[in-house]
């Protein structure tokens, strides 16, 4: 059972951090079109997507999932 909530508080850690980073993103770039001005059509809806493929991304997720892997099992165990 100690396995199953660690495996869920890491999930749980993955997500709140994808929100925190999709929301920097959108905040960024929301900045960037205030700044610049928009003029046109703005390709905003997916373009959080190609988050995935950036490796800072991946690392951040990966690290996440493990911080909150070990809180969980420690919180768990005690």
């Amino acid at each position: 059972m100690i396995f199953l909530k660690s495996v869920l508080g890491g999930i749980l850690a993955v997500v709140v951090a994808w929100t925190l980073i999709v929301w920097a993103y959108l905040w960024r770039l929301n900045v960037i079109t205030k700044r610049q001005g928009s003029t046109g059509l703005m390709a905003v809806a997916g373009g959080w997507t190609y988050l995935l493929h950036r490796p800072l991304v991946m690392i951040l997720l990966t690290a996440a999932f493990g911080v909150g892997l070990y809180l969980t099992t420690h919180w768990a165990s005690s």
